[in-house]
């Protein structure tokens, strides 16, 4: 099953000096371009850029994970880059990894793209389609009789593979396979 998404990762950038003085100045950048991202844009033009306009703060976001929304621009270009290494078509995927598995986390709070690459299985249409496939793929019945492989419990396997992988829904339907992840839930 592959899932397509124009979800891209953004975050609204706002000066802190013109918030504190009641007035709201910023706007939307994704977060693979924030860091280019000036005070003059975020004001809308440099004529607009008042003295003691010099930190600015993401104030909210979008397509990050649950809890990341006040945050630093150098940590939303971190998230940028692991959306340009894991790309907008399994974005949706790193989430739920991201949600579910508790990664490990750099110094900007964001997870490592080659720890989800180890830890993905996909998303499938269901987990029985996911494990059947995986034990086909791994061999399982590899010179079993044709009756012994007719009269498997399928059910009891799917359950017990339950103890390796993590499974979460997919926001569009079907599921996201994960190996087993640190103090992740599984369904």
């Amino acid at each position: 099953m592959s899932m397509k998404t124009d979800a891209q990762p953004a975050v609204w950038l706002g000066c802190l000096s013109c918030n504190n003085s009641g007035h709201l100045v910023g706007r939307w950048f994704p977060c693979d371009m924030i860091e280019e991202a000036t005070l003059a844009e975020v004001h809308g033009g440099q004529e607009y850029v008042y003295p003691g306009c010099e930190e600015v703060l993401a104030l909210d976001s979008e397509y990050l994970p649950r809890g990341v929304s006040e945050i630093s621009q150098l940590r939303a270009a971190a998230w940028g880059e692991i959306f340009v290494d894991v790309g907008s078509d399994r974005w949706e995927e790193l989430l739920a990894w991201y949600e579910n598995c508790s990664p490990s986390l750099d110094v900007n709070g964001v997870p490592s793209a080659s720890e989800f690459e180890e830890a993905d299985q996909g998303c499938w249409d269901s987990f029985r389609e996911f494990v059947e496939s995986w034990a086909d793929d791994c061999g399982v019945f590899y010179q079993w009789p044709e009756d012994a492989v007719r009269y498997f419990d399928w059910d009891k396997y799917e359950r017990d593979c339950r103890h390796d992988f993590t499974v979460v829904d997919a926001p569009c339907g079907g599921v996201f396979v994960f190996t087993t992840c640190r103090g992740g839930v599984s369904l």
